[in-house]
């Protein structure tokens, strides 16, 4: 698929089918956001097991909740409300520090996460480019759990990929970036070999 296509083909959705996305497409939607035109580190945090997922979205909703924001209090406010839309997989962009003064880090994080939206739409993968459930990575224990790097956090950018539910309808007209799967349990992974253990960790070259 040509970029142009994928640019004008991409959306952002918000319900998900339940199949899991084939490790080769998101391995390659890793890579785009690897080929960024970034500045400095960065840091992208795979969440991919049905367990770590709903750790996510359970504190994402607390977080929402306590924000102090009234949109994304509403939000969590709504019965029901899953911010991750029953996504397959999650992936949290982070670089050293977080925000910082010159906004460096924030420009790093959305120039991959374009990337990866673009590959994605190539990829035939629905999307979602997200800042509110970033606010599950403020609590430390999840931080712990889900065994992020230290001395890395969120500037506020997450993304889903998994196959969308439905379509959404037409609109008008750098420096040492890894990526590291965050461990499955044994149980989760005797259910499909789609994500094995030993991914954790794993280095792009």
């Amino acid at each position: 698929m040509e970029i142009q296509q994928a640019i004008e083909i991409r959306r952002s959705i918000r319900a998900y089918g339940d199949r899991p996305v084939e490790r080769e497409k998101l391995e390659a939607v890793l890579r785009a956001g690897n080929q960024a035109p970034i500045f400095g580190r960065l840091h992208m945090s795979v969440f991919a097991g049905p367990e770590q997922l709903q750790a996510v979205d359970a504190a994402a909703v607390a977080g929402m909740a306590r924000s102090g924001v009234p949109f994304l209090e509403n939000l969590a406010a709504q019965e029901g409300y899953h911010p991750l839309y029953g996504a397959a997989a999650l992936v949290v962009l982070s670089a050293p520090g977080g925000l910082d003064e010159k906004g460096f880090n924030m420009a790093n994080v959305s120039c991959a996460a374009e990337n990866m939206l673009l590959a994605a739409a190539g990829l035939g993968l629905g999307s979602c480019f997200l800042m509110g459930p970033m606010a599950a990575f403020s609590d430390p224990a999840l931080r712990a759990r889900l065994e992020l790097p230290g001395g890395l956090r969120a500037p506020g950018r997450g993304g889903l990929w998994a196959t969308p539910l439905r379509s959404a309808p037409r609109r008008p007209g750098a420096d040492g970036c890894r990526y590291h799967l965050v461990q499955i349990s044994k149980a989760e992974a005797a259910l499909s070999d789609m994500y094995p253990e030993f991914w954790t960790h794993k280095k792009l070259n």
